[in-house]
């Protein structure tokens, strides 16, 4: 009777443990949730130095990312953050909601083109793209927004500002042509609503659109500015490396929202695996 009364003292004991753990983790308390997210997300993308990559492992890397997954969506290529753990395909349509559960998609509706007619071209002009923002830190652009479940530093006492926390960090986006490297040059605030941020621009740039969490009336916009553009059979192994699909894991679904198999490691590995 005594050996039992211990045992579930300990057994109770566990349980209001990871009872007061689980809740730390969900309402961020002593930074816990992005202190995990930031340790996953330091070891999702796999890290390839190897600077010598045949013309042949280059196209199938290239075949893996363009083909195509979406019935009724085009696939356009990939976005790589590398330092959020960003990987995810680029469709056509921004504006469904079939389009926003299958990954990112080019947004092109701005002032001087509402409806959309033109359609965007990777390292040309303002190339806009937009994914859900799943408040997880993890999946979609999630990991884009600095503080999880938290409006700093984007909105503070009713006012908007600037983040500089990603500034100069890399976003590579991937296409049958080649791979194009940007560099991020600050992050800003506007409202749910303004396309202006989608309106042409001179120099070459992409402007990624996600929500903020938890004032959803509002969209983060991350801005990079295009810094080189790279053909496949020249680009550094290293950068290839990030669109390779049967190393990497993408972050395109998450099972409560919008389940569906992973274009990454994590899935098919690029058509490469077989998913039950």
């Amino acid at each position: 009777m005594k050996k039992a009364k211990i045992l579930l003292q300990i057994l109770l004991s566990i349980i209001i443990l990871c009872s007061i753990s689980y809740i730390c983790y969900q309402q961020n308390w002593f930074d816990v949730h992005n202190k995990i997210v930031q340790e996953i997300r330091s070891h999702r993308v796999v890290v390839d130095d190897n600077k010598k990559m045949s013309l042949v492992d280059r196209n199938r890397i290239r075949q893996r990312l363009m083909r195509e997954t979406q019935t009724g969506l085009k696939k356009q290529g990939f976005v790589s953050i590398p330092v959020v753990g960003i990987l995810e395909p680029i469709f056509n349509d921004a504006y469904s909601e079939k389009g926003l559960q299958a990954g990112a998609n080019y947004a092109n509706r701005s002032r001087v083109d509402p409806t959309g007619r033109q359609v965007p071209v990777m390292g040309e002009g303002n190339y806009g793209l937009a994914s859900h923002n799943f408040d997880d830190g993890l999946t979609g652009f999630s990991g884009l927004q600095q503080n999880y479940q938290n409006d700093s530093p984007y909105l503070v006492n009713g006012q908007r500002q600037k983040s500089n926390w990603l500034n100069n960090q890399a976003i590579y986006l991937a296409n049958s042509d080649g791979i194009f490297e940007y560099r991020i040059k600050q992050q800003r605030l506007v409202k749910a609503d303004d396309v202006s941020v989608l309106d042409p621009s001179q120099k070459a740039q992409v402007t990624i659109i996600t929500c903020l969490f938890p004032s959803t009336a509002y969209r983060i916009t991350t801005i990079g500015q295009l810094k080189k553009s790279y053909t496949w059979a020249k680009a550094p192994g290293r950068i290839i490396n990030y669109f390779d699909l049967t190393k990497q894991k993408t972050n395109a679904h998450v099972d409560w929202y919008n389940p569906g198999v992973e274009e990454g490691v994590n899935g098919d590995a690029g058509g490469t695996k077989t998913v039950k």
